[in-house]
């Protein structure tokens, strides 16, 4: 490893990922982890932003309300490259006394501007009323709602999974040949750190996947309750037959969790009108230890129903184009010769799938003979799903005089459910010269096979063959010259497989992977120092030690801590300082508010000390 010098390329991108923050419009966000407490127990409130830094904000007074503060977390995540950073500001809400209450709407400072979050409800029961656990599914009656199979999909999913559905709401299935967008989600846990190892992949015959986005979109929504990281892919799926197929889709990703099983089961007893074992998973979860696991997920569960193309008022030029169309333009000569054939085209857009269209017809069908063509398809749309094609094919007319010509275009629209056919704007054109008659084929009658004539035997020696070459085969230039171009293939062949094996070397890759994770992680360092950002530059600073110290011990990165550093480094080495100074910022915020110059100097020797060449 070679120690990592901030370059001018790397000022360059530290720029352009400050601008992009700063281009991300901020958001708040405030939930309650239920909606339903007893009196003397309360329930935690948690203040989300996200895309922006802001101070810990001023929480309104309530009548007969308590609002205590809790505490307060960031959380990094790096997904493809991606860095994304959010604050979480916690507090605990309760009463004394019975009743319905509301939070207000809370403000908060985000770059100079005002967000403020929403509104939130609270009921407060009467003392000897049972409150369901922090993080409990409710029912109407704010009763928890949590049964085995629960439990069972929670640790099934516990992950994340990956769900496939049609783009198109309105229908809920697809037709043979038709190209139907789909929406891929893999949905992580939102305290979760992801690492995409590849792209969407098939795994069955059924269908076929067609241009899935490459840069997906990453968003943060609840399901059933939960937080999740969802990143997003759009593409295509198309089948060749009719039923109902699972999916079949996967995408492999490495995630890695807090391990909830390390959590402290003592209860911690403050004596306060607030003393609720739930809050103990508040204080506990800051230092869990994550667990890292190479998944692959899968959406096997769902299924797509795939419906044929219906027999009935299937028009008779009908090749098996499957869309929405429409005719942009034609072009047919008004003069024609007969005998003489001409180029017609024609460019046809809308959606669907463009590799089943074939040339129009030129109609009316008995006054003229057509040549294939060709088409051209221009994309619309980085999925392709919309796009124009253009075709060019020659034709010749059968009948003279003046008459009309017409284009015509039949496909199954799916949107409908029906076939339709287009005709272009009726064209006059005149043909001159003769009428070209075509006579039916004649058949020839087989001619007399001649007698075979024996001749004498004798006289077989007079057809003699061409002399030939006595020399052998192996002995002949052209033997030799094909021996050395066969051993030079072998060897090309040998050379390209080792190449191919060298680049997918696993311990190359998982090389590369971990350079690539470090690199991202002191380049986010490097920006919140400049802007900085004391917690993010320790947050971003700390990865990327514990990065290498991964790599080095072979222990997953987020499970490396100080106590472990400590029992294998010396003390005096500079990640055992950096790390102290690191924890020793974190829980006495009242050092310094910006980036000292010792702190980066101890960062820079912490790296060049876990670098090989310097070990």
């Amino acid at each position: 490893m070679v120690k990592i010098v901030l370059t001018e390329f790397h000022k360059i991108l530290a720029a352009l990922t400050i601008f992009t923050a700063s281009a991300i419009a901020a958001e708040v966000d405030s939930q309650l982890d239920r909606d339903t407490v007893a009196a003397g127990n309360g329930a935690v409130m948690t203040l989300r932003i996200s895309g922006g830094s802001a101070n810990q904000p001023a929480i309104p007074q309530v009548e007969n309300l308590i609002i205590q503060p809790n505490g307060q977390s960031q959380q990094f995540q790096i997904i493809n490259g991606q860095a994304t950073r959010s604050t979480s500001y916690t507090y605990v809400v309760g009463s004394h006394t019975p009743g319905d209450y509301q939070i207000p709407p809370i403000d908060f400072m985000v770059d100079g501007k005002k967000i403020s979050t929403q509104p939130l409800k609270l009921k407060v029961t009467d003392a000897g009323a049972t409150s369901p656990p922090a993080g409990a599914p409710q029912n109407a009656n704010g009763s928890p709602q949590n049964t085995p199979a629960d439990a069972a999909s929670e640790s099934k999913d516990r992950f994340g999974f990956l769900t496939v559905e049609l783009a198109a709401n309105e229908r809920k299935h697809a037709y043979v040949g038709e190209i139907a967008p789909v929406r891929i989600r893999a949905w992580l846990p939102a305290d979760s750190r992801a690492n995409l190892r590849s792209g969407i992949q098939p795994e069955s015959q059924a269908f076929t996947l067609h241009n899935v986005s490459s840069q997906p979109q990453q968003t943060q929504e609840i399901k059933d309750g939960k937080r999740y990281t969802v990143v997003t892919w759009y593409g295509g799926i198309s089948a060749t037959k009719a039923g109902k197929f699972p999916a079949s889709l996967s995408v492999d990703v490495t995630v890695a969790i807090r391990d909830t099983t390390a959590l402290k089961q003592t209860r911690r007893r403050t004596g306060g009108p607030f003393d609720d074992p739930f809050f103990d998973s508040v204080f506990d979860q800051m230092n869990t230890p994550m667990i890292q696991k190479d998944i692959t997920l899968k959406s096997d569960d769902q299924e797509i129903e795939i419906r044929p193309l219906p027999a009935e008022g299937r028009p008779e030029g009908f090749t098996g184009a499957v869309g929405n169309f429409k005719f942009d333009s034609t072009h047919i000569p008004a003069n024609w010769k007969n005998g003489e054939p001409q180029q017609v085209s024609a460019i046809l857009s809308g959606t669907g799938n463009f590799a089943l269209m074939n040339t129009p017809d030129l109609t009316p069908s008995d006054a003229w003979k057509s040549y294939p063509g060709k088409g051209e398809f221009s994309a619309g749309d980085e999925a392709s799903f919309s796009g124009s094609k253009s075709f060019k094919f020659s034709a010749v007319p059968r009948k003279t005089g003046a008459q009309e010509a017409a284009l015509t275009f039949s496909f199954f629209n799916p949107s409908i459910g029906a076939y339709q056919t287009l005709t272009s704007e009726p064209q006059k054109i005149q043909v001159t010269g003769e009428a070209i008659i075509e006579e039916k084929p004649v058949t020839a009658p087989e001619p007399p096979q001649p007698e075979k004539k024996i001749e004498d035997i004798a006289q077989q020696h007079l057809n003699l063959s061409a002399v030939r070459s006595l020399v052998p085969l192996v002995s002949q230039p052209l033997f030799e010259n094909l021996l050395i171009l066969s051993g030079g293939l072998c060897l090309i062949g040998q050379l390209l497989s080792w190449l191919r094996q060298r680049r997918n070397d696993p311990a190359r890759r998982a090389v590369a992977i971990l350079e690539k994770s470090t690199r991202e992680a002191l380049e986010l360092a490097s920006t919140c120092a400049k802007s900085g950002d004391v917690e993010g530059f320790f947050a971003a600073a700390r990865l990327a030690l514990q990065y290498r110290l991964g790599a080095l011990w072979s222990k997953p990165p987020q499970a490396i801590t100080l106590m472990e550093i400590h029992s294998k480094l010396p003390s005096d080495s500079p990640v055992t300082r950096f790390f102290i100074a690191a924890d020793r910022h974190q829980y006495h915020r009242e050092g310094p508010t910006g980036i000292l110059p010792e702190w980066r100097t101890l960062l820079d020797d912490a790296i060049a000390s876990l670098n090989p060449s310097t070990r």
